[in-house]
């Protein structure tokens, strides 16, 4: 995974390397796990969020077995969460809760008895689940003018529960064809591709989905499951 480093941040490094260098006599500089974190720790109070996604992410590597890393990527999803619903930006606001999430759960992963990552984790939920409710109505009201990929749907699903596979298929094809931006056509082929034991295809259709509807039921966790959780800008 590359993390794009501002220059004037890689400049920073790049001295207190040296420094580092000159006490300790070392030949590559490079800044130490303490360094990152705390550096990370400044873009965050700044409110320089993806700086300190970038810097957190770069502590990880160095050290995957601490909790405290993915603790505060957690912290700075949900903070660019909050940021994106004041500007009404809903959707990607929810994709950054559910990121929070999967950060707070890797922080209590690594270690159970972390009560910061637990509280952390119980507000994202919490705050996802202010807005998925006026969110999903939203999505029903849009899905309701897909009757066509809706009836594909149904039709496909007669034909899975009888056995026609082929036809089923088909049928679920047809309802991405005919409204391609329609987030349930997609999360029903997908899983049906999982019944197909066809993951890299399951896994096209599911992170479709969660693009067009991250409240899709079920979807980001068979993402996460599968190990096939979208990648956004933030997260490169």
């Amino acid at each position: 995974m590359n993390t794009f480093i501002p220059p004037f941040r890689q400049m920073i490094f790049i001295v207190v390397g040296l420094a580092v260098c000159v006490f300790n006599g070392c030949s590559d500089p490079k800044p130490t796990f303490n360094e990152v974190m705390d550096e990370g720790l400044r873009e965050y109070e700044a409110g320089r969020f993806a700086e300190a996604v970038a810097m957190f992410k770069m502590a990880a590597e160095k050290d995957p077995e601490v909790s405290e890393p993915s603790y505060q990527l957690g912290r700075c999803y949900l903070a660019m969460a909050n940021q994106q619903f004041s500007e009404n930006d809903i959707a990607g606001a929810l994709r950054k809760c559910d990121r929070a999430i999967a950060a707070f759960d890797k922080a209590i992963a690594a270690f159970p008895g972390y009560s910061r990552a637990v509280t952390g984790k119980a507000d994202a939920l919490k705050l996802k689940g202010q807005h998925l409710a006026a969110f999903e109505i939203a999505r029903w009201v849009a899905a309701q003018s897909g009757f066509r990929a809706k009836k594909l749907i149904l039709e496909a699903r007669q034909y899975a529960d009888s056995g026609d596979l082929d036809n089923a298929q088909l049928a679920y094809k047809k309802a991405t064809a005919v409204e391609p931006n329609n987030a349930r056509a997609h999360a029903e082929l997908g899983l049906f591709y999982l019944r197909l034991n066809n993951e890299p295809r399951a896994i096209t259709h599911l992170q479709r989905a969660y693009e067009l509807n991250p409240g899709a039921p079920g979807v980001f966790a068979t993402l996460m499951r599968l190990g096939a959780t979208p990648a956004y800008p933030d997260d490169r």
